[in-house]
Parts: C-alpha cells; sequence; structure tokens
C-alpha cells in the first residue's frame, strides 16, 4: 500500500499540539514499513532525523516568479505535474487548501482531531482558518476518512462540518507511555531549576482564552483564602493574548505567588509533572486534552473541566468541575489537595494512562488504512 503522508505538519514545530500527534503517528508508521510503501511530502529539508529512515521523500517544487512560490500554488502544480499515484494521502491537520481534492490518490484521510477552530474561536480564528474551515465543510465529499481524536471530537466535527459520520473515525492520541511517576524528591529538584521553591499546583497549557487560565487564577485565590499554601505554576507558551491574564494576576492578593514558565524543555516535563502536587485542567473546549494523560502517568491528582471530551478521556480518573464556575473550580482544588483525595487520583490515573499509548494508535491508524 503506498501511503503519502504530509509530514510539513511536523516540520520546524515543537512537539506540542497537533505536531506532537502527528510525530508520534509517523514514528509508528516506520516500524510498518516494511508493509507499507511510505513517501514523507514535505516543503523544504530538514535535518529532522525522521528523514533519515530510509523512506522516500518529496518537496513541493518551488514555483518562479516568488510571488507565486505560496504554499497552496506549490500543493497545487505538484498533484497536476506530479506522475506519482498513491493509495492514501493523509494530512495530520484541517487545513486543507482548495483543491486538495486533486491530490494524486485513491483515498484522502485527515486528521481534524475535532472541530475547535469553529468551537473556540477566540483562539483559533483568521482568515487561513475561515478558508480551511469553508473548504472542509463545503468540500468534505472528496475526504475519505476523517479522524477524530475522541468520541465528542467526533460528534463535534459531525455538528460543525457536516461530514457525515461513518466517515468520522477516532483514533484516541497515545500519551500514557511517554511518562512515568518520578520520585517527588528528584522531580522536585528539576523544578527548582525553573524558580519554583516550594509545593505547587501546575497548569500546562497555551496561554489562550479557551484555556480558561482567567479562571483558573481566581478559583487558585479563592482557594488560598481557603487555607491552601501551594503556588500556582502556569506553563504555557505565549498565544499573543495574554498581557490581561499578566495582569490579572498581579491583581491577586497573592500575586507573587503565581508563577508564569514560558518554556520547559521536553526532558523536564515529566519531572514537572511528578513535583506538583496538584495538575488543574480548566480548559473550555478540548478534543482529547493530552495534558491530562501526561499529569496521569506522571503519577499527579488530577482536577480537570467537566466538557464532553476531558470527562471522556478521564474516564472517571479526574475530579470533574464546572469550567465556568470560579467556585466549583477552587473546591475541586481545595477537594483535590485534601487529606484522602489524593491517593485515589493517583491510583485511578496511573491505571487510566496506560489505556492510551502510541502504539495503539499507531495500530489503529494501520487498521484504518487497510480497510478503505
Amino acid at each position: 500500500m503506498r501511503i503519502a503522508l504530509m509530514t510539513y505538519a511536523i516540520d520546524g514545530r515543537r512537539a506540542k499540539g497537533t505536531a506532537l500527534v502527528a510525530r508520534k503517528c509517523v514514528l509508528e508508521l516506520l516500524k510498518r514499513k516494511d508493509e507499507l510503501d511510505l513517501t514523507f511530502i514535505h516543503y523544504e529539508k530538514t535535518d529532522d532525523a525522521m528523514y533519515r529512515e530510509g523512506v522516500r521523500e518529496v518537496l513541493f517544487p518551488e514555483l518562479w516568479p516568488r510571488f507565486l512560490n505560496r504554499r497552496s500554488l506549490r500543493q497545487i502544480y505538484y498533484f497536476f505535474t506530479t506522475k506519482d499515484r498513491y493509495d492514501v494521502v493523509q494530512w495530520f491537520q484541517p487545513r486543507l487548501y482548495p483543491f486538495f481534492w486533486f491530490a494524486p490518490a485513491t483515498h484522502i484521510v485527515v486528521n481534524l482531531h475535532g472541530a475547535g477552530d469553529i468551537t473556540a474561536p477566540r483562539a483559533f480564528f483568521d482568515i487561513p482558518r475561515a478558508v480551511f474551515n469553508f473548504v472542509i465543510k463545503y468540500f468534505s465529499t472528496y475526504i475519505t476518512a476523517a479522524i477524530a481524536v475522541s468520541y465528542a471530537a467526533r460528534d463535534e466535527i459531525v455538528a460543525h462540518y457536516k461530514i457525515p459520520p461513518e466517515k468520522v473515525h477516532v483514533i484516541y492520541n497515545g500519551g500514557g507511555e511517554d511518562f512515568v511517576p518520578i520520585v517527588k524528591e528528584e522531580a522536585f529538584r528539576v523544578a527548582e531549576a525553573y524558580g519554583i521553591d516550594r509545593p505547587f499546583v501546575l497548569a500546562v497549557s497555551r496561554l489562550q482564552p479557551h484555556k480558561n487560565l482567567a479562571r483558573l487564577i481566581d478559583a487558585y485565590t479563592r482557594a488560598r483564602q481557603s487555607g491552601i499554601h501551594q503556588l500556582l505554576v502556569i506553563v504555557g507558551e505565549s498565544a499573543g493574548a495574554e498581557k490581561e491574564l499578566y495582569a490579572q494576576a498581579k491583581r491577586s492578593p497573592h500575586a507573587d505567588d503565581i508563577r508564569f514558565i514560558s518554556y520547559v524543555r521536553e526532558e523536564d516535563l515529566n519531572a514537572l509533572y511528578s513535583a506538583a502536587d496538584l495538575f488543574v485542567y480548566p480548559s473550555l473546549d478540548e478534543g482529547f486534552g493530552l495534558p491530562v494523560i501526561e499529569a496521569f502517568a506522571s503519577g499527579t491528582p488530577v482536577v480537570s473541566s467537566n466538557i464532553p471530551a476531558l470527562k471522556e478521556v478521564g474516564g472517571g480518573a479526574a475530579l470533574l468541575v464546572d469550567p465556568h464556575s470560579t467556585e466549583s473550580i477552587a473546591k475541586g482544588i481545595r477537594e483535590a489537595l485534601g487529606a484522602d483525595t489524593p491517593k485515589k487520583l493517583i491510583d485511578k490515573g496511573l491505571a487510566r494512562a496506560s489505556f492510551f499509548t502510541w502504539e495503539k494508535a499507531g495500530n489503529n491508524l494501520f487498521a484504518l488504512y487497510a480497510k478503505l
């Protein structure tokens, strides 16, 4: 079976979010390269190790004059001029340019993940995404299979993109095998390197409105007034809309105990999870919620919002709160830090994390190819 993978979704991106999912899926498919005739398609040569695995590599042709050298036009030019033919072409993001249906393949597979581009417009909206949403919604007939990362995400895709349910396949992300519980003292030494000097509550996410960090800060302030003593540590990259978030933190009576860390080395993230007394994920909109699984696997109790995807993925192992209620989040933090609750949550979380592996995701993707 000839499979073309649009690996430009990975190039030059840190292993986070959809780029992480794409990389993990590609690495799993590489384990089957004796069974699959794989081709990686992207725009520019990179030094990424996955391109040194002996797999055929294709670069979209550069166009001249330079004003024509746009990604969309380079794709279209390749589709119309190549002699290559594939059984499957797969995109790892919901970023389909007009005329994607001319891809030289019998089947087109797209990782839509969820419908966050529509359901969380304040976080994701811009003109290119509006075009992508239009293309997916009105030209989905050309998509053979769309991949959702949860059943909740599948329902959103069907509702918002109007793709027939039989075309939307659920393949859970992995993540449970990438993190392990680390002894508290050892983990805390790593945390200290990031300026964390006492027990803390951890949040990990981009600083986007739908991540609900403003309510988390308010809830943390309330929980402090009820007697908790931990710091609040928020690890997340800038999303261009965090000035008000910083200002809100400064207005808190516990401002000195609210710490923002913009970047944590990938090899340190496991230790940071394990060092935390609690992980809180109060997101308003998710397709999967990978940090929840990472925290579970690190042996850290989790409080998460009760939205459908997180309720599904958490599987009863997280303490659920109403993300629209500051008091509910504060109560969840207090309860999860109580005398008996953390051990119960840790045990449930470790068991739940073991369900989500990238090997399983890769096997399910391979099975999807086989039945197209």
